[in-house]
């Protein structure tokens, strides 16, 4: 019986001390996650922000595990968290580059058809005849989306100039909308781009 107890004593104290050992990595497992997700979440809350929760989430459950002393657990998820990681600042990354791009397209040639739309608009305002393809409502719904796209593109040039990206290109399409919608009840070609 004593040899029993021994035994099972000796048993504990083993896995005791092997939990001990599994401790300074976990915890060193940890730290590095948490670098990890740290280096990424700054750009990818702003950029792929469902991401930089998710990723939150995973580093939570990693911290609880490991102040439950599940060392084994977080030895085993903490690396594939550092991966994780990677995976969204690389997604932050390249939404931020087409935003960027999708920006430089639109600021580009939007001015370009509000002022095409103002022009029309002005020139049929001094005129005493609409042409036959446009009625008086249609003229009326393109001064009104004229006023509404000059409006968006103000907002979306602070939201760009305060650094939100995003919302200036969300901003921008609603621009883009308006401004066909003008062209088209005016009878105006709408360019190939502005289509899409």
């Amino acid at each position: 019986m004593r040899g029993v107890r021994r035994g099972l004593g000796l048993a504990a104290l083993m896995l005791l001390s092997a939990c001990a050992s599994d401790k300074a990595p976990a915890e060193q497992a940890v730290k590095a996650a948490e670098t990890a997700v740290a280096d990424a979440k700054a750009e990818a809350a702003k950029w792929v922000p469902d991401q930089a929760r998710s990723l939150d989430a995973a580093l939570a459950s990693v911290k609880d595990k490991f102040a439950k002393g599940e060392y084994k657990a977080v030895l085993a998820e903490a690396p594939a968290l550092a991966t994780q990681a990677k995976s969204v600042a690389a997604a932050a990354a390249a939404k931020k580059a087409e935003l960027s791009k999708s920006w430089e397209e639109m600021s580009a040639g939007l001015p370009k058809m509000i002022d095409a739309v103002k022009s029309r608009v002005d020139i049929l305002s001094k005129s005493k005849k609409l042409p036959a393809n446009v009625t008086k409502e249609k003229f009326e719904t393109a001064k009104a989306d004229l006023a509404a796209a000059t409006q968006g593109w103000t907002d979306a040039m602070a939201a760009y100039s305060g650094g939100n990206v995003a919302d200036a290109v969300a901003k921008a399409n609603t621009v883009k909308q308006k401004t066909v919608e003008a062209l088209e009840a005016l009878g105006m070609p709408v360019p190939p781009a502005a289509k899409s």
